[in-house]
């Protein structure tokens, strides 16, 4: 392939690590924070420690998995080669369209309606002037959107790190801020089941950590950059989010933190007075804008990379002749982000909406992650000479657990299983009818050989991994 036709390896680490916290500062997940608060009380951090467990041996699974296969396509590049193109496609459009369709509108209306109560714009003028904008930056290249995603994101973590610290350390008391439970007991009503039956929301907080993988091909060190902005951010997300779980639950009712449809923001005024929560509706409005352009950069690269794979239709694999960008997958991204800002706004935002939309996503995205686990397994079993410059520690005893805390974690969201199977339903069956009309074998595992070439063919050259590929070619091939 020409190299006009390639995407440009331009990344470094910083947008690496913007696209891996750029989600998970969101507003559904400080939603989230806020709603475990109100529910498991000081005990939040707890259920969020289990949480953490299995999205920290989820991304030992990435970070190897984008070392050995630095391409657009992301879990189905992962998952081809593994467990056959069926389960490929399966497990991106289940994983990933599922949750850019339930999350990505939410986040814009959870902005619009900040912005309303601030500005007195009204939401849906709000929320569709910045889909707009998210949509035209990413049009205009790549490199625009790494530099605007690591400043604001970095401005964003500190922002929020700031108000947990302020608000934990009682500096609103000054301007009449009031603790109200500061003498509440560790545990919640209703003890441990409590706390561990908050662990699938507190999933919630690590919302899309993995979203730099589909930027690999853009990456300047892939191997390198990208699994260490996976696990750097979430512990920096951790770390921030218990903190301000802790001074929510200090200052704020518990009632309000689990019934408002934006308990961050009452937690923000409540332990920071009026000033408190003009900061964390800006907050929120600048999540949603870092959101829906990790959204749109994400997917239309994995649609391209599947669209070379002729899982999807072939415009997901045409890049923009000017700017190189995947123009028919940013089409795409944005009208599904429209469809469900739509819905949502002509339904109210109602809080359990809202709560419904994105627990299940998260059912169908955590899916995306047993799956991305069971990839390393099998690869590291089936390939274990493939060059790996990342990967993932002690991996038959981190992944394993980790697949156990994403059923638990799934266990505890029963209240959703019922959408979650309508739409992974509806997800397989694209696959098999797809499948079947363009002749391609279910059950066929695809050649790492030839996945791997085509992730050469098509990426600009990457120092060190396409030497070792190149040898280990070499060697397949005597």
């Amino acid at each position: 392939m020409i190299e006009s036709k390639k995407l440009k390896r331009i990344l470094g680490f910083a947008p690496a690590y913007g696209a891996a916290v750029g989600l998970v500062v969101s507003g559904t997940a400080m939603f989230s924070v806020g709603n475990v608060g109100g529910t498991a009380g000081y005990a939040a951090w707890i259920a969020a420690a289990i949480a953490l467990i299995p999205m920290m041996a989820a991304a030992f699974a990435y970070g190897e998995l984008t070392a050995m296969l630095p391409g657009g396509g992301m879990i189905s590049d992962y998952t081809m080669p593994a467990l056959g193109r069926f389960w490929g496609t399966f497990a991106l459009l289940s994983g990933y369209v599922l949750l850019i369709a339930c999350d990505g509108g939410t986040q814009l209306v959870m902005g619009g309606l900040s912005m309303e109560s601030l500005l007195g714009i009204p939401q849906p003028v709000v929320t569709i002037g910045l889909l707009i904008i998210i949509l035209l930056i990413n049009i205009f290249g790549v490199e625009f959107y790494g530099k605007t995603e690591a400043v604001v994101t970095v401005a964003m973590m500190i922002t929020f790190a700031i108000l947990a610290i302020l608000g934990y350390a009682g500096v609103g008391e000054s301007y009449g801020a009031t603790p109200i439970n500061e003498n509440l007991s560790f545990l919640p009503e209703g003890g441990w089941v409590t706390v561990f039956g908050t662990v699938g929301v507190a999933i919630w907080f690590f919302i899309g950590f993995e979203f730099a993988c589909p930027m690999a091909e853009e990456n300047k060190k892939p191997y390198k950059n990208i699994p260490y902005g996976l696990i750097l951010g979430l512990i920096t997300i951790y770390a921030i989010d218990i903190i301000f779980s802790a001074a929510s639950v200090k200052y704020t009712p518990l009632e309000v933190l689990q019934t408002s449809a934006i308990p961050h923001v009452a937690a923000s005024e409540a332990m920071l007075g009026f000033a408190g929560g003009i900061v964390m509706s800006c907050l929120t409005i600048a999540a949603s804008f870092t959101t829906a352009n990790a959204y749109c950069a994400a997917l239309p690269r994995m649609l391209y990379g599947m669209a070379r794979e002729n899982l999807v239709p072939q415009c997901f694999a045409k890049i923009h002749p000017k700017y190189r960008t995947p123009i028919y997958g940013l089409i795409f991204t944005t009208l599904l982000i429209l469809i469900t800002v739509v819905y949502i706004t002509m339904n109210g935002a109602d809080v359990n909406l809202v709560l419904t939309f994105i627990m299940t996503a998260c059912i169908t995205w955590m899916v995306s992650y047993a799956i991305a686990m069971i990839d390393v397994m099998v690869l590291r079993k089936k390939y274990p000479d493939f060059p790996r410059l990342w990967k993932a520690p002690i991996a038959f005893v981190s992944l394993p657990i980790g697949i156990i805390g994403v059923i638990y974690a799934i266990w505890t969201l029963q209240d959703y299983w019922v959408y979650a199977l309508i739409c992974m339903g509806v997800v397989a069956l694209y696959a098999l009818i797809w499948m079947k009309a363009h002749g391609i074998s279910l059950t066929e595992k695809m050649p790492l050989e030839d996945i791997t070439r085509d992730i050469r063919e098509r990426s600009e050259y990457l120092a060190v991994w396409d030497e070792e590929v190149e040898e280990w070619l070499s060697r397949k091939a005597k």
